[in-house]
This record gives structure tokens, C-alpha cells and sequence, in this order.
């Protein structure tokens, strides 16, 4: 049953969740936030849906959130246990997002106010990626495959920014994209074999 049925057809009632999967599916289309149109699309007011959404950059948002922990579960469960695991389902996850026609489109739209969403302290994806990234790193030292020479939660806010800047060094710097470079620096700072260092103090 389609979130449009749900909300014309009475077979149930619509609920904050039929639209963000409505705003997902318009995504993927490239529609960015029409919040009234997916009112009208649901059936219910303007008010209703603006008080589920928020405005429009919070449900762009939400619905990138979504997109990026789908990714993420996607790049784990195609990623062999092992040596190397953290690194990998990175730099699959990385490879994922920049192959997104939908991605794309909604950074090109508007590079400003994509950045502001997808890239900033104040925005909801920037965030998720950091929890989704220390978490990963959790679950691989508590396996035994990995060793850190700092905390998981700042080696994860570190990566983030990391990928962030090449994945949108044109947007950012005018610069062509390079994830090879970015799947170097990955693997070199992720290597299994890694050891923590001590640091020198005058």
C-alpha cells in the first residue's frame, strides 16, 4: 500500500512516518522538501505536516539520515570479517554516497544549504555518521581487529571530516573529488596492525 493510498483510501490513518517515507521516495527523484505537496499527497493539512517535518532542511535531513544508515548497514553486510573491516565498509560506504545520481542533485540544487545539512555541527547527517562510524570501530577493537591510539568517538568525528572533504572538495575548494587519495589515507589510518603511540611531551 503507497503512503498516498494510506492517506485517501482511510485504510490508515497517516502518521509522521508515511512522510518521511514519502519525502524518501521524492528524494530519490530528485524533489527536495515540497512539505505541501506532500500534504496534499497524504491528506492531511499543511499544519499536520509541517508539525511532523519540522520545515523542509529537517526533513531533507531525516530523509539523508535514513539514506546514510541504510548505506552503512549495506557496506557492513557486504564487508568480510576480518583485518581491514573498518576501513572497508568506509570507503564502500564513501564510494555509495558519490555515486548517487539523488545525492548529487540535492547538493548541486543548492551547495549552501546542502553543505549546511549534510556537512555541518548543526546539521542531523554529519552527526549520524559520526555514531554510525564509532560504532563501527567499537564493534571491530571489541573483536580484537582493530587497535586505536585515541578514542573511538574522536578517530570517528576525525574520519567523518575526513570523507566529508573529499567527497564535496569541489563544492568546499574547487577541487576535483579524489576518493582514491580519500581510501589511502582510510586504510593507512585504519590499518589492523596499528599501534598505540605515545606521544612525546617537551
Amino acid at each position: 500500500m503507497t503512503t498516498q493510498a494510506a492517506g485517501k483510501r482511510g485504510f490508515r490513518r497517516p502518521t509522521p512516518d508515511h512522510l518521511l517515507a514519502l519525502a524518501t521516495a521524492r528524494f530519490k527523484r530528485g524533489e527536495f522538501g515540497d512539505i505541501e505537496g506532500m500534504a496534499r499527497e497524504l491528506g492531511v493539512s499543511r499544519a499536520t505536516a509541517y508539525l511532523w517535518a519540522g520545515n523542509a532542511d529537517r526533513l531533507c535531513g531525516m530523509v539523508i539520515c535514513g539514506l546514510a544508515e541504510r548505506t552503512h548497514r549495506e557496506s557492513c553486510a557486504a564487508t568480510r570479517r576480518g583485518p581491514g573491516r573498518a576501513a572497508q565498509v568506509l570507503v564502500r560506504s564513501m564510494r555509495a554516497i558519490a555515486g548517487s545520481r539523488a545525492f548529487r542533485r540535492f547538493l548541486e540544487a543548492d551547495p549552501e544549504k546542502g553543505l549546511r545539512i549534510v556537512a555541518s555541527k548543526n546539521g542531523p547527517v554529519q552527526q549520524k555518521s559520526i555514531e554510525l562510524t564509532q560504532a563501527l570501530l567499537e564493534e571491530e577493537v571489541g573483536q580484537g581487529r582493530l587497535r586505536l591510539a585515541v578514542d573511538a568517538h574522536t578517530l570517528a568525528y576525525a574520519l567523518v571530516r575526513l570523507v566529508e572533504s573529499f567527497l564535496y572538495a569541489d563544492l568546499i575548494a574547487g577541487e576535483e573529488p579524489d576518493l582514491d587519495k580519500a581510501e589511502t589515507i582510510l586504510r593507512l589510518l585504519l590499518h589492523p596492525g596499528r599501534r598505540r603511540t605515545s606521544v612525546s611531551r617537551p
